[in-house]
């Protein structure tokens, strides 16, 4: 597809909503309809808003929106309306999320409860305005309400603070991923150093949340028991006397790849003070784990998980990834099956989400989306059936059909830092490649972000200016 622009428009929003119907297109810009395909041609003139649609240099749809007010929320719902209207008429689809394409739709449903509005009020605001369908907005307040209930009965003071810890270390990078993750085997040399640099920043962290309840450390990746048993020592030692970690009311390590994980690492892990883990198969279909880049078998999966539980773990929580290449809806009840049998305290399901970075994305491969409705909700029949609450959710770009990614707990068990960084409620400071520290002042809800460098070799070098940039902004 091919765009024309014309008058003062947000072009972010014109093409986001356009990626809702047409995965993964680009945004090329053009004077004139081309001779073949389509292109979306938008108008602006005061606050008329015109969509035309050409499929082969023939006009073969409009639509006309209005801009209610005179700033910029306005200006762009108006635009997406424009866009949304023109291609699901053109397309048949009607997109569940309805004009919501950011990552955090429950942001709305919880500012909407703060002022006081019922969970009828508040789906009906998310129906009407936001278009989103009557399954979505429901879930959308159903988490709300839980996150509220969640956070409400914390005991943590106001100044509470999180830790997140980054290690971009993996066995090998799974083709659909694009985060900081780096080959273990490829960056053996620089494991120590990059330990060496975190334990500093560690250290600088430790002595800023000297006087702040840390409430929540979060090791994540990147694949943290990818570590050698000497570095991942070093690590969690310095968590341990640095960060305070046995005062933390949640400490979560990502144990993510099931060949990662040993009984060593299991004991270390009890020993200082880990109180919930992550481990995640992905699917438990062999062939499917081989064609994503995965080196685990579904085997390896229960496995790893019999193990933590042995070790005294409790909280382990699951992640499954819907839509991976070339699964059918029976592939994904198998893996629900598998699951169920472990009946977990929590489990997160997400929708596959092909980033450009990624393999992949590079590959082209291409992914039927036909069946995710379906199997989205068998997973949360499933999730009902072990009595699992939705308590957090949030989506990505890319993501096939533009669905959702749901985390699952039983009560007591949802994860603090999982609802701090979707809403964005407290300050997080981060350490380690790729890392975004944010700071948040919570009487205005102003947002600082604070980057650290993505590539490990450069976070080693310039891991004193990555502290610097912190004392320059905390």
């Amino acid at each position: 597809m091919k765009f024309i622009v014309q008058g003062d428009l947000p072009h972010h929003d014109i093409q986001t909503m356009a990626q809702v119907f047409f995965h993964r297109i680009g945004f090329d810009l053009i004077s004139e309809p081309p001779k073949d395909g389509l292109c979306l041609h938008m108008q602006r003139k005061g606050r008329a808003i015109k969509a035309i649609l050409y499929e082969n240099n023939i006009a073969i749809d409009k639509f006309n929106a209005q801009i209610d007010f005179d700033d910029d929320s306005s200006v762009c719902r108006a635009t997406k309306l424009a866009v949304y209207a023109i291609l699901t008429a053109y397309t048949k689809h009607r997109p569940p999320w309805g004009l919501l394409t950011g990552i955090r739709p429950t942001k709305i449903a919880a500012s909407l409860l703060a002022e006081g509005f019922s969970d009828k009020q508040i789906q009906h605001k998310l129906k009407t305005h936001h278009l989103v369908d009557h399954s979505r907005a429901a879930l959308c307040t159903q988490i709300a309400q839980m996150q509220k209930y969640i956070l409400d009965d914390s005991v943590s003071p106001k100044d509470a603070v999180s830790i997140y810890i980054s290690i971009p270390f993996c066995p090998s990078i799974c083709h659909y991923c694009s985060f900081s993750g780096y080959p273990a085997d490829k960056y053996t040399k620089h494991m120590y150093g990059y330990i060496t640099a975190l334990i500093k920043e560690i250290e600088y962290l430790g002595q800023l949340c000297r006087d702040k309840y840390i409430e929540n450390i979060y090791i994540g990746g990147g694949t943290p028991t990818a570590l050698d048993d000497v570095n991942f020592v070093r690590l969690l030692t310095t968590v341990s006397k640095h960060l305070m970690a046995d005062k933390a009311f949640e400490y979560t390590i990502e144990a993510g790849r099931p060949d990662t994980i040993t009984n060593e690492k299991l004991a270390l892990m009890r020993r200082y003070g880990a109180s919930r883990i992550s481990i995640n198969p992905q699917t438990l279909n062999d062939a499917t784990l081989t064609k994503i880049g995965r080196q685990h078998t579904s085997a390896q999966f229960i496995r790893a998980y019999k193990m933590a539980q042995d070790s005294g773990f409790d909280n382990i929580n699951i992640d499954l990834i819907l839509g991976l290449p070339d699964e059918t809806l029976d592939d994904v009840y198998r893996t629900l099956d598998g699951i169920v049998e472990l009946n977990p305290k929590s489990c997160t399901i997400h929708t596959l989400s092909v980033k450009r970075a990624s393999k992949m994305h590079q590959d082209k491969e291409i992914h039927s989306i036909s069946q995710m409705s379906d199997m989205l909700l068998a997973s949360r029949a499933y999730m009902d059936s072990l009595s699992l609450e939705p308590y957090y959710m949030y989506r990505q770009k890319n993501s096939l059909g533009n669905y959702e990614n749901v985390g699952y707990a039983s009560l007591g068990y949802a994860c603090h830092y999982n609802i701090q960084i979707m809403e964005e409620k407290q300050t997080i400071y981060a350490a380690g490649a790729g890392a975004i520290t944010k700071l948040v002042d919570i009487e205005s809800g102003r947002i600082e972000r604070v980057f650290n460098l993505r590539n490990p070799v450069e976070y080693i070098e310039k891991v004193d200016e990555m502290i610097e940039r912190k004392k320059r902004q905390v």
